[in-house]
């Protein structure tokens, strides 16, 4: 995609108040900034993501929604899709093809911006998207919401001297939700046959991460963090800005019938939280606003060009214990 310069005035009269935004932007992704009508607007958090309305919503040429029904020219089968298929992509498309421009946000999802089909395979799993349909000919923008099923970990600063020592998994986006098939669940999967069918859905040798330190739980996937450095994952003696990556193969018993997922994770060490650079702050704040998205009514919309990538989660561990 093109880069592109965009300037935009425009003023927003909501809740009594006149806002004034000036935008000066020059990159490469897209951000849908959302402004609720109502400030009694929550987010659907504490739903399960399959209950969610996947009709969307649409506002006019000029930002304002119109008096018609919400609008339902994007839509898929459901609002929640499983990977089930380690050999092969998985690909959904909407249920009605219409002539325009299909995109998603955060960044992370494989959509065709021609058609909207979402190839669910080569997309981040564990993330809600926000998914758009502007049709041709028109400046109204369409939206609705898909999940697609597995993990995420919170992009934060874990301080251990605050006992903030476990990182915690997050099953479809949604903080409540508890990580099912305890016990038959497996996270840091390896090459061994687990599922009978053969190895070739199975991890490379030597891609497991507890051996390389990581305290991550094979039964719930959660990561100590004060075990990790003790580990010596950034060795004996880390120091300040010290980094790795890991890669963590896993299996949900849930709908995906314990099909491999993975997710990438990056883990860094600072002596104190002070030490911690600004731009690696921001990227963290970056993230956390673009994991969880609420389901509102839309009052205004507009896309702006502005990256937001939420991938790989940015787990900063600070101090020792």
């Amino acid at each position: 995609m093109n880069y592109k310069s965009l300037n935009i005035t425009k003023h927003l009269k909501h809740s009594g108040i006149l806002f004034l935004i000036f935008l000066s932007v020059a990159c490469d992704e897209l951000l849908i900034i959302d402004l609720p009508t109502d400030k009694t607007a929550t987010a659907d958090s504490t739903k399960t993501n399959n209950n969610n309305n996947n009709t969307g919503t649409q506002t006019n040429g000029n930002g304002q929604t119109p008096a018609t029904p919400p609008c339902n020219l994007i839509q898929y089968s459901d609002s929640l899709f499983y990977i089930i298929s380690d050999k092969e992509d998985v690909k959904i498309k909407p249920l009605v093809e219409r002539k325009g421009e299909y995109g998603a946000y955060p960044t992370g999802m494989e959509i065709n911006e021609s058609n909207g089909e979402i190839n669910l395979t080569k997309s981040e799993t564990g993330l809600r998207y926000q998914v758009y349909f502007i049709p041709k000919n028109t400046s109204d923008t369409c939206f609705t919401y898909v999940t697609i099923s597995g993990v995420d970990y919170l992009s934060d600063i874990y301080d251990l001297s605050k006992n903030k020592k476990l990182a915690v998994p997050i099953y479809n986006n949604n903080p409540l939700l508890p990580i099912p098939g305890i016990g038959k669940t497996e996270f840091d999967d390896g090459p061994d046959d687990d599922d009978n069918d053969g190895t070739l859905d199975e991890p490379l040798p030597g891609q497991e991460v507890i051996p390389q330190g990581l305290a991550i739980s094979k039964i719930d996937g959660k990561i100590s963090l004060d075990v990790t450095v003790a580990n010596g994952v950034f060795g004996k003696t880390p120091k300040n800005g010290d980094s790795k990556k890991f890669k963590i193969y896993y299996r949900i018993d849930d709908n995906s019938k314990k099909s491999l997922n993975r997710i990438e994770i990056e883990v860094y060490y600072y002596d104190s939280g002070a030490d911690v650079p600004k731009d690696l702050k921001d990227k963290i704040e970056d993230n956390k606003r673009s994991q969880y998205l609420e389901n509102v009514g839309l009052r205004y919309a507009r896309i702006f060009r502005l990256p937001r990538k939420p991938r790989p989660p940015k787990i900063v561990i600070v101090g020792r214990t």
